[in-house]
């Protein structure tokens, strides 16, 4: 088939990741162009020209809002996506795709879905976002096109907008993730951007109080959270790694006893938490979210939210589960191959593929 990808323009999609949506983005389509799919992913400029990669703005507009800016201007940020996205879509109305799958989080693909010629599907990671919400109170939602939602209680939260979700678990790559250190140390790990939604200073809080030194790995997303919540608790035994590349990730978290995972707000999914267990290391996270979905108790343990007392409970029983079983778990639960081979068949059900391929009428796109 012959696939467009609507990637979203904040963060480019390139290693190091900035966060779970850009790791998921850049795999995903790795993932169509090895099962011979011709897929164009349209993002920003900064994003991995090794992609099918045909970009629609210069640069990323978080980072660079920043750099003109000296701080994230949300209006200028999303004047410069708007603008990009409706070029974009009016461009893709006439172009030769089989399907557009929309991965922003902008309201604009789905004012423009009713116009094109092939099928739009958007997966939803994340809660409903206000000018989403909006755009889908002013239509009728069917025109808007097809939803997936990454879990059911990400789903639960979309209810009121839109009737109709299909539900396709995020996916890990399992098998680059089981390439994991031999041996275990008496460590816990937390790693993702670093900012209070995230809760991260709840989780040095547990650690500590469980009696195990913690590493924090990510990009600071918030410097004055890091610098005042984060900093003044570290112990001497505790480190911060910064931003690590997956290979470095890989061997950080496979090698702890325990991954934490401790959002103060609803997770869509958690891909922390699958990339842990993929790494044979079991999770103690709060009960909150789509956390409920990925976690068994034979995989981890979930505490109250915000419970850190809890939480260090649930941090301590960890150390008795087995990291074969977590990766087996996820290899069966949430293996990457399984998510594919659910977005094809859904690819398949909106619209048969065409017999033959063609050039794209949007300019740069290429088959891979």
């Amino acid at each position: 088939m012959k696939i467009a990808i609507i990637g979203h323009l904040k963060h480019p999609v390139a290693k190091p990741f900035a966060g779970g949506l850009e790791s998921f983005t850049y795999d995903y389509v790795e993932a169509l162009v090895d099962r011979g799919h011709h897929v164009t992913l349209f993002a920003s400029a900064d994003s991995d020209t090794r992609l099918p990669l045909h970009p629609i703005i210069d640069a990323a507009t978080v980072p660079e809002s920043i750099r003109r800016l000296g701080s994230e201007e949300h209006q200028w940020i999303e004047a410069v996506e708007d603008e990009a996205y409706e070029s974009l879509m009016d461009g893709l109305s006439a172009a030769d795709f089989d399907v557009i799958h929309n991965h922003s989080l902008s309201p604009i693909p789905l004012r423009f879905a009713a116009i094109q010629s092939c099928p739009v599907i958007t997966t939803l990671h994340v809660p409903p976002l206000v000018r989403m919400k909006r755009e889908l109170a002013r239509r009728d939602a069917k025109s808007c096109g097809v939803f997936v939602n990454v879990s059911h209680a990400n789903a639960a939260s979309w209810a009121l907008h839109l009737k109709h979700q299909h539900v396709i678990h995020n996916g890990v790559k399992d098998r680059f993730w089981n390439r994991c250190a031999s041996t275990k140390v008496d460590r816990a790990i937390w790693f993702g951007r670093i900012l209070a939604d995230k809760g991260t200073h709840l989780a040095i809080e547990a650690a500590h109080m469980a009696g195990v030194p913690i590493d924090i790995v990510g990009p600071i997303s918030d410097s004055a959270y890091f610098d005042n919540q984060i900093l003044p608790r570290l112990n001497p035994d505790d480190q911060y790694h910064g931003h690590r590349d997956h290979d470095e990730l890989c061997q950080l978290i496979s090698r702890s006893t325990v991954s934490l995972a401790t959002p103060c707000w609803d997770e869509p999914f958690g891909l922390v938490v699958a990339e842990s267990l993929a790494c044979g290391t079991p999770v103690a996270g709060f009960r909150r979210g789509a956390l409920p979905e990925i976690v068994r108790s034979s995989v981890g343990r979930l505490a109250a939210p915000g419970d850190v007392n809890q939480l260090a409970k649930c941090i301590a029983e960890c150390r008795d589960l087995r990291g074969e079983v977590c990766r087996r778990y996820v290899q069966e639960q949430f293996g990457f191959s399984r998510m594919v081979n659910a977005y094809e068949d859904l690819y398949r059900q909106i619209g048969s593929p065409r017999p033959t391929f063609h050039n794209a009428a949007m300019p740069g796109a290429k088959a891979a």
